[in-house]
């Protein structure tokens, strides 16, 4: 018995170190997008619709490292569920640099984090709110 709860924990342990690729760099400390929203670790997002057809995430996907790939897009059963962000990875260079954030999706029992390129899933409306408050509400007014 003690081995297969050695087993068991082991293999917990091994998968919390596995989804942290070498790709993208790690961004501490509280970030601002290209909108002006502040995001800090902690702060709880709300994910809205999906943005394809079939109600699947066109920016969110299962883990770091599938992100970008169609086929780990998250699947609709994230609409309006919360979730607590983790960390920060930057990717990309240049102009081509974008922001992603590493989500734990609150009531799941997945070790993996969910990665979500941040900037377009506000833009799609697959972000919906940060800390509850809307997004819309959260971008600086430009003055007139």
């Amino acid at each position: 018995m003690k081995w297969i709860l050695f087993f068991v924990l082991a293999v917990v342990s091994l998968n919390g170190l596995a989804q942290l690729p070498a790709a993208g760099k790690r961004i501490s400390g509280p970030v601002t997008t290209k909108r002006g929203i502040v995001l800090k670790a902690g702060d709880s997002v709300r994910f809205g619709k999906g943005g394809l057809p079939s109600g699947a995430y066109q920016h969110a996907y299962l883990s770091f490292d599938k992100f970008g790939q169609k086929e780990a897009a998250l699947e609709e059963g994230y609409a309006f569920k919360y979730a607590t962000i983790r960390e920060f990875r930057e990717v990309g260079t240049g102009a081509d640099k974008r922001l992603v954030v590493l989500v734990r999706p609150k009531g799941g029992i997945s070790v993996n984090f969910r990665a979500i390129d941040i900037e377009p899933a506000m833009e799609t409306k697959e972000v919906i709110s940060i800390n509850g408050t809307a997004i819309s509400k959260l971008v600086a007014k430009k003055p007139i």
